[in-house]
């Protein structure tokens, strides 16, 4: 049996109020001393002010590193940010004014408030505001508040009747505890776990700790039950770690229920999360996260996991936590494979939006990033639009209509023009983006038009090819003579899917594009409902290209139309399917209340998730922009006139209605525009089928750079730096060998000397030729 008593305590332990009665005294020292320093002290105090300022900014930004988390009362110091920033500030005054302007100085910050209506008033009564507001606002920290505590009737026993022993009665409460188990439990003759002692008791509002020993060469076996039974406290109220020995144990009893046993916490919850969907895993640094009102964390391998699991289902973990898809976030850890961040959110923070902040938002860094979005953690959503080393990087966008993949291609069409690209625009629907074709130096709308612009940029691709090899050009450069050059492709799959007129032609042109345009300034941005391959042509080289070479976007996507495999790396366990197609509404009525005004359902516009190679993963959404003309600039429409013909309109239409080589059109009705494979009177021989070895050398000959191919060729003398790698799993689903076949295909072509292998890391590169002679002798 066990009674309830009520009993006063602080609302904060001591460390905490005296951080706070510092911040609230320390401006006025401060302020009454500094004058009185002798130069060395105000040397000193100087210095020890600006790396406590320094410290204190960095607290107040949130910009501390992972090595803050060991420093002592750092939770303290996060908790009192915003007082610390308020109190450092005031500090600095005092002292300033203190040793530049002496005790007179000093005299007006302190009582200048009496004369207020002069400037030296003014200041005092903002200086006073200041250090008031602090103290206003640690008001909780200084205050008390009433808790209540259950006794068993063990522990009110030892408290109504002193022991018979002769010894002083308890004193305070952990001595009556250490009583009661002495009592009960630890008794040499008559106890349930004899000579298992309890001491080093501390209490704390909302649980008491403790320290277990057994006698020597004994091990500590006091159960949970019997400790529960004792202080009338559930098992689950109780925690037992073992010390630095088995004859050791910690205990902490709690009287209130844990986080981590509220089934409404991210702790709470992620004991399902443990048997479902991430085992072996724990949660650290759980806080609150201001910016969505709920709580973050990180997630961390157990001892025996040394990597958490490469594909999450995001699907499954919501379930888990009992929030819709929307609301929860993980982010993988960028470098450190065994932590990712987890969000659970009250409320989305995408879901008001970012307007788009003008033009020169999109202005790019040297590295060619730029920020297109937000990202839930409220970091930028980023993507790189070009590398100074690695050329122009392509985009993919996916997404249902209604989506935002729309208002996506026009952000990234304007990310183009911010920054002086040129871009060939294909859109075989004729309007999905009216304001793309304003900044193009050439559209072609409907599919006949798409088809066009296709030609055009496959053959500004031919010139840049033969100018690199004749100029023997390495890195692209632009200028404004020859600019990058994107190809813009809408809907892509009406021209690339399986029944598309002149679909041959169409994938030859996107995979050329995929493959060769990167050291040459010409990137494709490809925009489509799906993600699924057959859509994108049904080629593994254009798939293969893309994915190395740039970012995907992907958005809510159709459930029907999805096809999880084929999803690029870095959207493992993510179903765009999953993505409401509208926000979730906190006041939905199981009866309908005529009286009661329901609020119309809003769209996840642009709401879905970007993988970059080193940008920050997760959920984002793209700027809000209704239309991009009003931030058009004229001086910012180039066209690629490094190319002799561009210009003269009457030949540009004539090569945009001219299947390129290898794809005339067959004379007669039934014309298909692609490459014949018969003519009347003339019986053409069956193609002869590749070698493997042959599809392996064509596959790494389309994949490599034109320039350092032509090297090859002739026999030139190619330095280290100049060898033109392809990753292995790059160039095996370019040439569509089956690995058994690939491995003995590699080995042969690489003992005839036609191609030779580097290792890197874990994987392999290949390239053409035998390895040069320079990096022979440095191996």
């Amino acid at each position: 049996m066990s009674t309830t008593i009520t009993k006063t305590v602080p609302n904060a332990e001591p460390a905490e109020r005296a951080a706070a009665a510092l911040q609230v005294l320390l401006p006025v020292g401060v302020g009454i001393l500094a004058p009185f320093l002798d130069p060395n002290a105000a040397a000193y105090a100087g210095i020890g002010f600006v790396a406590g300022a320094t410290f204190a900014g960095a607290n107040y930004m949130n910009r501390l590193g992972r090595w803050a988390n060991q420093l002592p009362g750092i939770d303290i110091a996060r908790a009192h940010r915003d007082t610390m920033g308020i109190s450092t500030i005031t500090t600095g005054m005092g002292l300033a004014l203190g040793q530049l302007g002496g005790a007179e100085a000093t005299d007006a910050l302190l009582a200048g408030a009496l004369e207020p209506l002069s400037i030296p008033g003014i200041l005092s009564l903002g200086w006073w505001a200041a250090v008031v507001f602090t103290g206003w606002r640690l008001r909780r920290v200084f205050g008390r508040r009433k808790v209540e505590v259950e006794q068993t009737q063990a522990q009110q026993a030892v408290q109504a009747a002193p022991a018979n022993t002769g010894a002083p009665a308890a004193v305070s409460m952990a001595d009556k505890m250490i009583a009661a188990w002495g009592h009960v439990i630890s008794d040499p003759k008559n106890g349930r776990h004899k000579n298992q002692v309890l001491s080093d008791v501390v209490i704390y509002t909302d649980r008491w700790e403790g320290r277990i020993t057994a006698a020597l060469g004994d091990s500590v076996n006091v159960a949970k039950d019997t400790v529960s039974s004792l202080f009338g406290r559930t098992v689950d109220d109780i925690d037992m770690k073992v010390g630095a020995h088995s004859g050791e144990v910690f205990i902490t009893v709690w009287y209130t229920q844990r986080a981590e046993l509220d089934p409404s916490t991210l702790q709470g919850a992620w004991k399902r999360v443990r048997a479902r969907v991430l085992p072996k895993t724990h949660l650290e640094e759980v806080g609150h996260d201001e910016n969505t009102g709920g709580q973050v964390a990180r997630v961390v391998a157990d001892d025996d996991l040394d990597a958490l699991p490469r594909v999450v289902n995001l699907g499954e973990l919501a379930g888990a936590l009992r929030r819709s898809i929307d609301l929860v976030s993980y982010e993988p850890g960028r470098r450190d494979p065994r932590r990712a961040i987890i969000r659970v959110m009250d409320h989305n923070p995408l879901e008001a939006g970012h307007d788009f902040q003008g033009l020169d938002s999109l202005k790019a860094t040297p590295g060619g990033w730029v920020n297109i979005g937000k990202i839930v953690s409220g970091f930028p959503a980023k993507i790189q639009l070009f590398d100074p080393k690695l050329g122009a990087l392509h985009v993919v966008i996916a997404g249902t209509t209604g989506s935002g993949k729309g208002g996506t291609g026009q952000m990234i069409s304007l990310a183009y023009h911010a920054n002086k690209m040129s871009q060939i625009y294909g859109d075989p629907k004729g309007a999905s983006n009216p304001a793309i074709p304003k900044m193009a130096a050439y559209s072609g709308l409907t599919k006949e038009g798409a088809l066009g612009a296709m030609r055009l940029s496959w053959w500004v691709l031919q010139h840049r090819i033969e100018e690199a090899a004749r100029l023997e050009l390495k890195n692209f450069e632009p200028s404004a003579m020859r600019p990058y050059c994107a190809t813009i492709l809408d809907e892509a799959a009406q021209m690339l899917a399986p029944g598309a007129p002149n679909r041959k032609e169409a994938i030859k042109i996107v995979k050329d594009g995929a493959s060769l345009t990167r050291s040459l300034g010409m990137p494709w941005v490809l925009i489509n409902q799906t993600v699924n391959l057959d859509q994108l042509g049904g080629e593994q080289a254009i798939r293969a290209n893309l994915i190395a070479g740039g970012t995907w976007i992907i958005l809510r996507t159709d459930s029907d139309q999805v096809n999880l495999g084929d999803l690029p790396p870095g959207f493992e366990g993510i179903d765009p399917s999953l993505i409401p197609p509208v926000w979730v509404e906190e006041d939905d009525a199981l009866v309908y209340d005529p009286t009661m005004e329901e609020s119309d359902p809003r769209r996840t516009f642009g709401l879905g998730y970007v993988a970059a190679p080193g940008g920050r993963a997760g959920m984002m959404r793209i700027d809000t922009l209704e239309d991009a003309t009003d931030h058009i600039r004229p001086e910012n429409i180039l066209a690629p006139v490094d190319v002799p013909w561009w210009g003269d309109e009457a030949y540009m239409e004539e090569l945009a209605r001219t299947p390129i080589p290898g794809f005339e059109e067959k004379d007669g009705e039934g014309a298909t525009g692609e490459a014949g494979t018969s003519f009347p009177g003339v019986d053409l021989p069956k193609a002869k089928e590749l070698t493997s070895e042959e599809k392996v050398l064509a596959a790494l000959r389309d994949e490599s750079d034109p320039m350092y191919v032509d090297m090859v060729d002739v026999g030139d003398d190619i330095d280290p730096g100049d060898v033109d790698y392809v990753e292995r799993g790059q160039l095996q689903a370019a040439c569509g060998v089956s690995e058994s076949t690939f491995a003995n295909v590699l080995n042969k072509l690489e003992k005839a000397g036609k191609i030779h292998r580097i290792k890197e890391g874990k994987t392999s590169k290949v390239a053409l030729g035998p390895r040069p002679e320079a990096a022979e002798e440095a191996a």
